[in-house]
């Protein structure tokens, strides 16, 4: 089961993606990656509950060009009204709860 969701193609797709007045929540991630994968399966759980007041993008890290701010994976990189507010590397349960509550 692939939880990837999104393709981006080049840097016009991704602030393509970030338009939106919701705040995007885009992991980048890989299929290869330990960490990753223990990752995916309560992020896609957690960020359910709040669809419709998110936006949320797995990013295949394979197949998207590389980011400046993803320096590890997996990296959450926040964004409010197209700009960055906040990234969150390594990706933790509680880290991921308390920006849901801060910022969804």
């Amino acid at each position: 089961m692939s939880y990837f969701n999104a393709v981006i193609e080049d840097k016009a797709a991704f602030e393509h993606a970030l338009d939106t007045p919701l705040t995007v929540f885009a992991l980048f991630a890989s299929e290869g990656c330990y960490a990753c994968n223990a990752t995916l399966p309560w992020f896609v759980e957690i960020t359910k509950a709040h669809q419709g007041k998110i936006k949320v993008l797995i990013l295949d890290c394979a197949n998207t060009p590389k980011h400046p701010m993803v320096v590890r994976i997996p990296t959450l990189l926040i964004y409010q009204r197209g700009q960055l507010v906040r990234t969150l590397e390594g990706v933790s349960e509680s880290a991921l709860l308390q920006a849901l509550i801060e910022l969804a």
